[in-house]
């Protein structure tokens, strides 16, 4: 398993440079005869950004509407950046429990970094008559209400509403992007290290000293700019921020990271916890304690998280403290993420009496392929509520998992269970059967699986069918105070 380090781009002088090649600029001459360039602000929305029907692709619905701020750059997307309602399903809520509890089962404490949102702290960037259409007021109440939630759940949750109402310079969030800046992961940073520091497993961690220098200049040309410019024909100028990195007191080029002994705090979430932001780097200085990040860029909610589950260093050595970060925009009622995580917790049929093994070897071209039967030597009880299926290919590349579950009563469920593409895979997929609402009755009979997306070669494939896992917490972990 990977993780991941800092990489910092090059001097303040190149990243200028890339700004006034991007921005349209205009020289005007000095007394001395040398030109002065002055970039100017680029572009007013067309009509078509404010037209739903004009957002055609997936990527593109994730930005409906785009709204211009009171200074042209900033823009905002109306669904997420000045959303008002916040958590999720009742089942959403469950789920999230009985993740809770797997993990406390482990000796894990999770703490839940829960992002304001774009509109809430930038909120003094919005045009007047978009304010008017955003309910603050109702967003922060909404908005804690969540994080109290999150709480009784047994979560260790840090309240980042504080940063709502900052007024300073150098801005939270990006002008044109949905990212945090380094100066947003900083603050942040500040706040989740003293709710860290009240857990009390933090007590036994070892201590260590870090400091921050800026290392130069980040430039980006971000989502919201990137789609308006699709939709508008336009092009916005590079927008840069200072960049950090973090190491030990006293060790200069040490490694944060390093391998000499595992740290017991880790880091899961999404890019805004990638080394870009320093997000790790300022919790380790605040918390004066070691962190393992293992956030990469196009984790989503689950990516990293599920990545480290699987790794050698969680099964092995699981932290005393996880902390993981994500946005309000993805969905916690998500079943197939809970799946997956609540098997892999215990690492799935590793270790666990095998109830039916199959192999297969899947071909280009060719259809899907029977893996298991139930039946076929002898019948075993196999409910949906009490197993999970442990697959395993033999090419580690393969990030995409698609087949159909027949049962005993001629119902069947297709599947699908995708990895994202930067993801360090290992070729194995294993997850908890369904079991919502009538599922969880139903007895297993066979199984099908698809070739994998992409597939040039033949691949071999191995299924077993095991009791899923009974967490109960240990005797020594008891319950959050007050949950």
């Amino acid at each position: 398993m990977k993780t991941h380090n800092s990489k910092w781009i090059g001097p303040a002088a190149l990243a200028a440079a890339i700004a006034l090649a991007a921005a349209e600029v205009r020289a005007e001459e000095t007394p001395t005869g040398l030109p002065v360039y002055r970039a100017e602000s680029c572009c007013d929305l067309c009509p078509a950004a404010a037209d739903p029907n004009s957002y055609t692709s997936n990527y593109m619905k994730g930005f409906v509407t785009l709204v211009q701020g009171n200074e042209s750059d900033w823009l905002f997307r109306t669904n997420e950046d000045l959303r008002t309602e916040f958590g999720t399903t009742p089942e959403g809520y469950r789920q999230l429990k009985a993740l809770h509890d797997a993990f406390k089962s482990r000796g894990v404490e999770l703490v839940i970094v829960y992002q304001p949102t774009r509109g809430m702290v930038q909120r003094n960037k919005l045009l007047p008559a978009d304010y008017a259409r955003f309910d603050y007021d109702k967003a922060v109440r909404n908005f804690r209400a969540t994080l109290k939630h999150f709480e009784q759940l047994g979560y260790w949750v840090p309240d980042l509403t504080p940063l709502t109402d900052e007024k300073v310079e150098p801005a939270f969030y990006f002008r044109g992007d949905h990212h945090w800046t380094s100066y947003g992961a900083e603050r942040s940073a500040r706040i989740v290290a003293e709710t860290v520091k009240e857990i009390p497993a933090f007590a036994d961690i070892p201590r260590k000293e870090f400091v921050t220098k800026k290392m130069g200049r980040m430039g980006k040309r971000g989502t919201h700019h990137r789609v308006a410019g699709q939709l508008c024909n336009t092009t916005y100028a590079f927008e840069h921020s200072d960049q950090f990195f973090t190491e030990p007191k006293g060790e200069g080029g040490g490694d944060l990271f390093g391998d000499s002994s595992l740290p017991q705090i880790t880091l899961v979430g999404t890019s805004h916890s990638g080394t870009n932001y320093n997000f790790a780097g300022f919790l380790s200085e605040y918390m004066g304690a070691e962190i393992l990040n293992v956030a990469f860029p196009g984790s989503g909610l689950e990516g990293s998280m599920l990545e480290y589950l699987a790794s050698d260093e969680f099964q092995k050595n699981p932290p005393k403290i996880l902390i993981w970060e994500f946005s309000p925009l993805y969905d916690l009622a998500e079943d197939k993420f809970y799946r997956q995580a609540l098997s892999m917790l215990g690492n799935a049929c590793e270790g666990e009496k095998t109830l039916l093994a199959g192999k297969a070897t899947l071909r280009p071209g060719e259809a899907g392929k029977e893996v298991l039967i139930n039946g076929a030597g002898r019948l075993v009880e196999a409910t949906n509520s009490r197993h999970q299926v442990d697959i395993r290919f033999s090419d580690p590349s393969v990030k995409k998992l698609e087949g159909t579950i027949w049962y005993m009563t001629g119902r069947r469920e297709k599947f699908q269970f995708d990895k994202p593409v930067t993801t360090e895979t290992n070729g194995r997929f294993a997850f908890n059967m369904r079991d919502e609402a009538d599922w969880g009755g139903l007895n297993f009979f066979a199984m099908e699986i698809q070739p994998p997306e992409g597939l040039k070669e033949p691949v071999e494939v191995e299924v077993r069918l095991c009791k899923r896992h009974d967490y109960h917490a240990p005797a020594n972990l008891t319950a959050r105070s007050g949950n």
